[in-house]
């Protein structure tokens, strides 16, 4: 979970009451999501204000959100132009936040690794849900249980066929 994810799910902040969002980000993310104002669904994968502000709002990121009328939708132009980037290279894939409301409160984050780095790995669960967003988008849910199951015990697979054929469901 980023940042903006875990503020919005924690708080979930009327993003209409947002005054200001400073964003302190690395090189990498300044570069492969500086995309200002997407018009396009794909265009959102690479906008670092898009991703913000979607995370904020809607407390997750997950790949059906990446749509023409999702990046376009209203209340996320607005909560996008209110966000300012700085780029600080010490953060590297990190990132630090602060979320400033009208009525004067403030939230401040800081992450120096981004979740699924080697040095904050994803627990099972949270990549058996990030599976389950991405795979469900080409199989059925039933399979893409099936699949986390097998992968679970991977090891007394015997053979690679039966996973195989659950992707083809």
């Amino acid at each position: 979970m980023n940042l903006l994810e875990e503020i919005g799910t924690r708080l979930k902040p009327d993003i209409e009451e947002v005054e200001k969002i400073d964003l302190e980000i690395g090189p990498v993310a300044s570069t492969a999501a500086a995309i200002r104002e997407p018009r396009i669904g794909v265009e959102g994968k690479f906008s670092v204000w898009f991703l913000a502000a979607l995370a904020l709002a809607e407390g997750g990121i997950t790949l059906d959100k990446f749509t023409d009328e999702k990046v376009n939708d209203p209340r996320l132009v607005r909560l996008r132009k209110k966000i300012e980037t700085r780029l600080d290279p010490r953060i590297g894939f990190g990132a630090r936040v602060s979320v400033k409301m009208k009525d004067g409160a403030e939230y401040k984050a800081f992450l120096a690794k981004p979740k699924g780095d080697p040095d904050n790995p994803l627990a099972f669960a949270e990549l058996a849900e990030k599976y389950r967003n991405a795979a469900g988008l080409v199989i059925s849910a039933d399979a893409v249980e099936a699949l986390i199951e097998k992968i679970k015990t991977l090891e007394k697979v015997n053979d690679m066929n039966e996973i195989v054929v659950l992707t083809l469901k």
